[in-house]
């Protein structure tokens, strides 16, 4: 696994400069794909448990595809401007995301050939919450993206969202779980919102939230990026899925 940082810079909201640091990770293979991953927000780039690590060398021993994840500074304001419900140092947080997803993009593919052994890889991109909407902003900047993974995805980045599946010209995934009534609104309206999408393929999983909390819902997630990325249409049944949230211990029994 490696580990690096690249430097940002955007424009705040009093046209100040508002520099920023986005720590990556890479799971190399031999696949000849590379899969960028967003985290939701507050995550950091090996993900809750760890689990984007514990996803990535799945992904990479399967020979899928090498995973490159990240993350941006977390916001340090709600609401303080009207544009966005983020804000990092008086600056756009939705804004940064975007751009920092395709700052990692553009590095992962510079060097595609060290982190996947080919020069000119097939590129896929996934997202888990504000991560999904991330992807859906970034990926028309990319044409050989073809295939996207929304998880647990709302429009959090607004009409940065918006404006990038209108534009996105591939396959869209979207995973989300019963209980996540945004998430499930959005799936319905993905294909007015994604007019020329060559495909957008929905599936929910039962009994389960935004967070696809529990072991259960952990394996049931791993199995969507198969679902998405490897043609396993056997998701969402956890089958042949790996925990990505740890395994819960038994409960001791209560004294007789």
């Amino acid at each position: 696994m490696e580990i690096g940082a690249l430097q940002g810079v955007t424009e705040g909201y009093q046209g100040q400069q508002v520099s920023y640091e986005v720590p990556y990770l890479i799971i190399p293979s031999t696949s000849g794909r590379i899969l960028v991953q967003a985290p939701g927000t507050g995550e950091l780039k090996e993900g809750r448990r760890d689990r984007y690590i514990t996803l990535g060398n799945h992904l990479a021993e399967r020979g899928i595809a090498s995973l490159v994840s990240f993350n941006t500074p977390r916001p340090d304001a709600q609401f303080k401007y009207p544009d966005a419900p983020y804000s990092y140092r008086d600056a756009n947080w939705s804004r940064i995301y975007v751009d920092a997803m395709i700052q990692v993009t553009k590095h992962a593919l510079e060097n595609a050939e060290r982190i996947c052994g080919k020069s000119e890889p097939e590129l896929f991109m996934a997202g888990f919450s504000s991560g999904g909407s991330v992807v859906g902003a970034a990926a028309p900047h990319f044409p050989q993206v073809r295939k996207v993974l929304l998880a647990s995805t709302y429009d959090s980045v607004g009409d940065y969202f918006y404006g990038g599946v209108r534009a996105y010209q591939g396959e869209i995934y979207l995973a989300f779980g019963e209980l996540d009534y945004p998430a499930v609104f959005l799936a319905i309206m993905m294909p007015q919102l994604a007019p020329n999408a060559s495909a957008v393929n929905a599936r929910s999983v039962p009994e389960c939230d935004h967070g696809f909390r529990g072991p259960l819902n952990g394996r049931i997630l791993s199995k969507a990026y198969l679902w998405a990325f490897a043609g396993d249409d056997s998701f969402p049944s956890p089958e042949g899925g790996i925990p990505l949230h740890g395994e819960e211990q038994p409960r001791p029994s209560p004294p007789s």
